[in-house]
């Protein structure tokens, strides 16, 4: 039986970056790169979250296709959002109300920020600020 989702990968052109952009605005921890771990990699960074990680893999030729996203729950979605906008990190889709897949997210709010090399972040969670 499966337990949990262990990590999500995403390829990245320039590693420091990355690991500073989502240290920064989404808090993440970087706590390992490897480096040459294949020879189509020059390293992958791990970095954690409080419930899964994010590994980056520095493949400068490779670009993320349309429509590629994962996504954070916001247990304070109004000030995550504002905070990342004033931050400069640019919005690809403003926040607006979000269908509830579970009876507990009822009021949830989503919203779409772009990252460094062209993937989607998407930022789901209760809040107020549909716009």
């Amino acid at each position: 039986m499966i337990t949990r989702l262990d990590h999500m990968a995403i390829s990245v052109a320039d590693l420091e970056r990355s690991i500073e952009f989502y240290a920064r605005h989404f808090g993440l921890e970087h706590y390992f790169t490897q480096e040459s771990p294949a020879p189509h990699l020059r390293a992958i960074a791990y970095l954690r979250s409080p419930r899964g990680v994010v590994e980056l893999m520095h493949i400068p030729d490779h670009h993320m296709g349309a429509g590629f996203h994962f996504c954070f729950v916001s247990d304070d979605f109004d000030a995550d959002y504002q905070r990342l906008v004033d931050a400069g990190v640019a919005v690809k889709s403003p926040p607006r109300p979000t269908a509830a897949r579970e009876p507990s997210e009822a009021g949830w709010l989503r919203c779409v920020f772009g990252g460094p090399d062209g993937e989607e972040v998407e930022l789901r969670g209760p809040g107020s600020v549909a716009g």
